[in-house]
This record gives structure tokens, sequence and C-alpha cells, in this order.
């Protein structure tokens, strides 16, 4: 890998210890299909007033800080609708490491941590294929082909190389103190066509916690081959489609970020600029999990959302600062009920590494 993705990687660790639970992560793709430039606008700097006013539920804003941020003016530029996903449930979504450890020969694990996690001790058996696997780490930051997923032909021999044949079923799992990797890929698999995939709830805690066996040998499955036509529709949208909506009726941008990136305070890796989209509403990814790495409860986080005005009807694109943990929080939303949601693959870096697209930044 080349030094600029090193000191990605290393910006990725120290998030992760320095937020509680669950952190961050990016992705890449000089091989990702070509997208077509964002429309330009003028540079929008928003007040700190109008900031507070974006991050704070609306169910608990007080009179001081209950302005509406503002949207650049012409917008939005050429609106579409966005469309409902394919849903979730919990048994399409995820399986226990109790079903695990009794079914663990009829699956094709995935452990999704970075390599050095996976060194320290994996679920035996299980392939690694951290989120680096799945993107391109080559094409230049503050880009549209920095941190999206591969091309369908390049990601079907990717996915073949781990065994995976999008018949047997797949299980993908990381642990607390990560990335959300689990949900990324489950999300890639998923826009594959595969759709015997589930995630470990829990992640590697709960099947250490069951008694599950432990290894450090690394281990490779056989190739398979796979074919992946195109990706299936409704996954995820794109810069330009989100400039050509943002300030539309019902949209709203969810910011799955730490507060300290949301707020600009910190650009832990390297984007141009800091700060947030306009009338981004920020979430952190953490609060859609339990402490023990459980998905929360579909009306827990039905809940959550509705203290922001976000409801099952809501047009939801889901942004960190290149799409792992806003994959992660999608496969969530979507077995919460929020159908119309998807995520923004190309995230907040390549946002912000457009100085003519509108961005709220702390005064």
């Amino acid at each position: 890998m080349k030094k600029l993705s090193s000191t990605i990687l290393t910006a990725f660790m120290l998030l992760s210890i320095m937020t509680p639970s669950l952190s961050a992560q990016t992705l890449s793709s000089s091989d990702n299909t070509s997208q077509p430039s964002a429309a330009v606008q003028p540079k929008t700097e928003l007040s700190a007033t109008q900031e507070n006013a974006v991050q704070k539920p609306k169910a608990q804003s007080d009179e001081k800080n209950d302005t509406a941020v503002a949207v650049p003016q012409m917008r939005p530029l050429k609106p579409s609708p966005m469309e409902i996903g394919e849903p979730e449930t919990e048994g399409s979504l995820l399986v226990s490491a109790e079903w695990l450890k009794k079914n663990k020969g009829n699956v094709i694990l995935v452990d999704a941590r970075p390599e050095s996690l996976y060194a320290g001790g994996h679920i035996t058996n299980a392939v690694n294929a951290s989120w680096t696997y799945f993107a391109n780490m080559n094409a230049a930051t503050g880009t549209t082909k920095w941190g999206t997923i591969w091309k369908p032909a390049t990601m079907s021999k990717r996915i073949g190389a781990l065994g995976i044949n999008g018949k047997k079923m797949v299980v993908v799992y990381d642990d607390a103190g990560g990335w959300g990797q689990s949900g990324w890929v489950l999300w890639i698999l998923r826009m594959s066509g595969i759709k015997n995939a589930k995630i470990l709830e829990g992640g590697l805690t709960a099947w250490k916690n069951e008694g599950g066996s432990v290894s450090r040998k690394v281990h490779r499955n056989k190739a398979v081959a796979f074919s992946i036509s195109k990706y299936k529709e409704h996954y995820l949208v794109d810069t330009d489609w989100i400039n050509n909506n943002i300030g539309k009726n019902g949209l709203v941008l969810l910011d799955v970020r730490t507060l300290a990136e949301y707020q600009g305070k910190i650009r832990p890796f390297q984007e141009k600029r800091a700060g947030h989209l306009p009338d981004a509403v920020n979430i952190e990814m953490q609060n859609f999990v339990q402490d023990q790495y459980h998905f929360k409860e579909a009306e827990e986080i039905v809940a959550l959302l509705q203290k922001y005005s976000i409801t099952p009807e809501s047009e939801i694109v889901v942004y960190d600062t290149a799409g792992v943990r806003a994959a992660f929080v999608t496969m969530a939303l979507r077995y919460a009920g929020f159908h119309k949601s998807q995520c923004y693959d190309e995230g907040f870096q390549a946002w912000a590494g457009n100085p003519d697209l509108p961005l709220v930044k702390a005064q």
C-alpha cells in the first residue's frame, strides 16, 4: 500500500482511540465508475449560531438557537426523488454467536477488521477482508475517485477470491471499538446481489463469550467464480445527486461522524476543509448500537430519529468521511424501517475537496 494509504490508516486508528465504542473509516476508488462533476455554486460558510440549529434535535431546540439553517439560493438545482430501497429485518441482517457456533461449518466467515487485529486472533477459518480490500486507495484524496468502491468487474474478482459464490451463506464480523466495517462489507455484498449474508451481532467479543474457537493462523478460501453484471440500485448516492437535491423538502443529510468532526474542530483524515454539509443533522454512528455492539432495537432507532423529526417517509443520505460508518448506519436504518436511505460513498472528503461546494463551518 502506498505511503498515503498508511497515513490514512494511522489517522483511523487514532480516531478509534479518541472516540467511544465505534469510530471511523474511509474507502477509495480510482477504478470506480466515472461520475459527473458537481454543479458549481458560490461557496457558503454559515455562522456558528446557524450550525447549532442543525446539530440540535428540533424537539430540544430553544428559542435562541431555533433559527433555520440557510442553504444556498437556487436550491435545489435539479431535484429528483430517492427511490425506496430493499428493506432489512432482524432475520435478514443479523445472526447470534450462539447460532454461528451451531452452524459455523456451513458458512463463509469474513473478518472485516484491519489485518493487524486479525493477526492477533480471529474466528477459526475466517478470511480477512478489511474495508481497503473493497476499495482503491491510489486515487487522490479530496476527489470523487478516492474512497469509493471498485467497478463491478473488479469487485467480482475480489469477492470470488474470498470463496464467496453468492450461494453459500456469508457471515461478516468486526468488533466493538471498530468503525462498522461489518456493515460496510454487507452493504457491498447486498449491492453485488448477495442476499444470503449477515452480520454477527456483538462481533468477535460475542463469539469469545460463547466459547467459540479463536485462531491466529491466516486462513484463505479457494477462489471461486463470481460475477456482478451491475450493482443493485438505490444503495448509494454521489456528490452530484446531493448537490442537485440539497435544500429539497423531505431530504435529510445524516452526518454520522463524531461531534468534533461535524463541528469542524478536527480533520482526522486530511480533509481539504472542515465542517459539515448545510442543514446536516449529526447523530454519531455509535448511537445505533448498544454497549455490547449489538444493534439497537428497531423501535429505539425510530425513537432516536423522531427526536430530529426524521421519519420513515424521509429521504435520508447517510455520510461520514468516505462511506464506511455511513454504510453501517444505512443498513441499520433499512432494518429499522427507513427504506429511503442511501449511503454517500464518496463522502465528506470528496465534498470538502471541492471548494465551490457549500459547507457549514464553525466561526
